[in-house]
C-alpha cells in the first residue's frame, strides 16, 4: 500500500533520511556548543571544534548527495526548487565557515563556527518540512 511504511511514493521521508536528519543536526547543534564554548573562553577554534564543523559539513554533504539520489529516482518534494537550492546551498555553510574561522583566528571565530552549524541546522530542518513530513 503507498505510503503505508517507512518507504516513500509521493515524497513523505524515510526512515533511513529521517535517521539522517537527526543525525545531522544532532552534530550541528554539538559544534554550535562547541563553537560557542570557544568563544566564551576568549580562545580561536581549536582541534576538537574545527573536527566537529569537518563532521557537521561532511554529514550535510552526505545528507545532500542522499537526497540528490532520491530526486534522481523520481522523488518530488512539495517545491522542487526552493529543495535543490536548499540541498546545494548546506554543503558550502561550513566549508565557508570554517576558511573564515581560519583566515581570522581570534575568539570570534569560535561563533562563526557556531552560526554556520546553527545554519546547517536550521537548513536541514526546512528541507525536512520540503519533503512533506
Amino acid at each position: 500500500m503507498p505510503g503505508a511504511g517507512p518507504e516513500h511514493a509521493c515524497g513523505r521521508v524515510t526512515l533511513v533520511s529521517l535517521v539522517v536528519v537527526w543525525v545531522v543536526v544532532a552534530i550541528s547543534l554539538v559544534t554550535v556548543l562547541l563553537g560557542l564554548l570557544a568563544s566564551a573562553r576568549n580562545r580561536a577554534p581549536g582541534q576538537v571544534e574545527l573536527a566537529a564543523a569537518l563532521l557537521t559539513g561532511v554529514a550535510a554533504i552526505v545528507q545532500s548527495l542522499l537526497a540528490g539520489f532520491r530526486l534522481a529516482g523520481g522523488a518530488h518534494p512539495t517545491e522542487l526548487a526552493t529543495t535543490v537550492g536548499y540541498l546545494v546551498g548546506i554543503a558550502f555553510v561550513m566549508p565557508v565557515g570554517v576558511a573564515w574561522a581560519l583566515a581570522e583566528r581570534t575568539r570570534w571565530s569560535g561563533a562563526v563556527l557556531a552560526v554556520a552549524a546553527f545554519t546547517v541546522a536550521v537548513m536541514t530542518a526546512r528541507l525536512r518540512m520540503l519533503w512533506g513530513a
